[in-house]
């Protein structure tokens, strides 16, 4: 379908149609003619995740035929890219309203305008976008410590690094921010070896490019196979304030980087149910990245095998009615339903995130009687159920659901910490399907509930 005139469809300005793709949650590419040029966006289930135009890919091609007068739409059928646009719809729309409010005045950005986005695009790991940005700034600002500052701080090589620290050291040498910069470059080079380097994602401190643990801040850098075995001992002051960075940049812009560093973050000061939701959610956002669902994975197992003790427990907020699966399944296929009877907020979190990501819809009950009212309110296709609970045991449940003939067919799997005959045979005599006992591996969960289902 072909609709012509000034970037209007059914009535609608381009801008708003593409509102209207992003809530409908429609997957289409766009093809954009104005003049003699042409461009396409590629909308995913309502998400910008790819445009071109000219030499143009990514945002800046989005921005850039958004600023299209008189364009001609062409309505098309998907086509299968992959995703180079990580900024939300909203932030390209309003980027390209300032550039074509820019073009019709004939203004110009100031060069602050020009640093403070070069910092953001840095603190949300766009390193390329950045260093462009803050090398035509300091063509026109070369006196500026803060743009040698940042500059230092998204290159990769140490010569480089301590170049531009010289600079920004000269115009400012009592800034405090390159002082301390200075302090971690001096602490760094009598380390490393190589002139190739990355740069710790919580304090910028120069690191060898296979680091997992910043010397600087002393942060870990990603899950290791001896993370949950090593001290703890990274600064808490430098992890502040990275939440706080990490999270600005997830206020402003859809960014997976920002997501998975903020859970390193929260998972160094030990803030385990922050880092167990930011995990899930940098999972959901990139299912594709195999890394993060290993990193996930590791956590999971570590929790699983220590909820038994007290290490992560606090006031979590009361268990959802629902928790949705990892992704959504095929059109016109049902989600199996599982509920969840467990007083232990970690374990039964864990399990919860385990079984979402297999396609599992999940209910959840911290007690026994919340658990008889999820039962009446939805019929669940299998129920993992912890022996030891507040108000009423496991038994006591187990025996209401078996005498009840529109549930007594529902496999119930039995949850406990005590692997002891008597129970297993306490369990079977009152009706459960099988038996667990924690803490578990979230594999051998999954392999169990899988018989059964």
């Amino acid at each position: 379908m072909s609709v012509g005139s000034k970037g209007y469809i059914h009535g609608f300005t381009l801008a708003n149609f593409l509102q209207t793709v992003e809530l409908e949650q429609k997957s289409i590419t766009l093809r954009i003619r104005s003049k003699m040029r042409i461009g396409y966006l590629h909308l995913e289930e309502g998400e910008l995740i790819d445009a071109e135009t000219d030499e143009l890919k990514g945002s800046a091609a989005a921005s850039e035929i958004l600023c299209w007068d008189d364009a001609e739409i062409e309505i098309q059928a998907i086509q299968k890219k992959k995703r180079t646009i990580s900024s939300s719809l909203m932030q390209i729309l309003l980027d390209a309203a300032r550039k074509k409010d820019e073009k019709s005045e004939g203004g110009t950005r100031s060069n602050e305008d020009v640093l403070s986005e070069a910092i953001c695009m840095a603190e949300g790991h766009r390193f390329k976008e950045a260093q462009t940005l803050i090398a035509g700034f300091l063509k026109l600002e070369p006196r500026n410590y803060k743009g040698w500052l940042w500059c230092s701080r998204i290159i990769s090589s140490m010569k480089s690094i301590e170049a531009f620290l010289k600079n920004a050291a000269k115009l400012a040498p009592d800034d405090p921010e390159v002082k301390e910069d200075t302090k971690k470059f001096a602490a760094a080079r009598s380390t490393i070896t190589e002139d190739q380097v990355r740069h710790c994602p919580f304090c910028w401190s120069p690191t060898e490019v296979k680091a997992v643990q910043c010397p600087y801040c002393k942060a870990h850098l990603f899950i290791h196979s001896q993370f949950f075995t090593s001290p703890r001992e990274a600064n808490p002051e430098i992890l502040e304030k990275a939440v706080e960075r990490y999270m600005r940049v997830i206020g402003r812009e859809k960014n997976i980087n920002a997501h998975y560093y903020l859970s390193i973050a929260h998972l160094n000061l030990e803030h385990w149910e922050e880092t167990l939701n930011l995990f899930h959610k940098t999972v959901k956002l990139a299912p594709e990245r195999k890394v993060f669902a290993d990193q996930l994975r590791r956590l999971l197992n570590y929790m699983a095998l220590e909820s038994s003790t007290d290490a992560f427990q606090k006031d979590l907020p009361n268990p959802k009615k629902s928790v949705s699966a990892e992704t959504d399944p095929d059109e016109g296929t049902k989600k199996k339903k599982i509920l969840v009877v467990e007083d232990s907020p970690t374990t039964r979190k864990v399990i919860s995130i385990t079984l979402g990501q297999k396609g599992y819809e999940i209910i959840e009950a911290r007690d026994g009687l919340e658990a008889l009212g999820r039962l009446n309110e939805e019929r669940p296709d299998l129920i993992l159920l912890d022996i030891i609970l507040p108000k009423m045991d496991g038994y006591k449940i187990l025996s209401i659901i078996k005498d009840n003939a529109v549930f007594r067919d529902i496999p119930v799997i039995m949850l406990t910490s005590k692997d002891g005959m008597i129970n297993k045979w306490k369990g079977k005599r009152a009706g459960a399907t099988a038996y667990l006992t924690k803490p578990f591996e979230p594999e051998k969960l999954v392999q169990t509930i899988e018989k059964y289902l």
